[in-house]
């Protein structure tokens, strides 16, 4: 689940980001360029953190409509599911049937 490590990477960002700004905020020197930085890291977190939460909520909006399709989909055919076409009786015959003679 790539999205949900993404989305812990962007909420530590986040997190990183607001300590680093309230410090740059409440310092004595009031350090204009940490609160810049700062702002530049909760605005790439805040980025991260809603294009991941979207993707999983296109991801579970796509599981509930296959879901509703139900056990359909995903189902290959196989050779021997698909029935005969023609209307010959020898091609209906199946393997066990028919017997080879040496």
């Amino acid at each position: 689940m790539a999205q949900i490590a993404e989305q812990e990477t962007a909420r530590q960002l986040i997190s990183e980001a607001s300590q680093k700004l309230s410090e740059a905020v409440q310092g004595k020197a009031n350090n204009l360029q940490g609160a810049k930085v700062a702002q530049a890291m909760l605005s790439v977190g805040n980025e991260k953190l809603t294009a991941c939460t979207k993707q999983l909520a296109d991801i579970k909006h796509e599981k509930e409509k296959l879901e509703k399709l139900g056990p359909r989909v995903g189902k290959k055919r196989t050779a021997d599911s698909v029935e005969p076409t023609t209307s010959d009786p020898a091609a209906k015959k199946t393997k066990t049937s028919l017997k080879l003679k040496h």
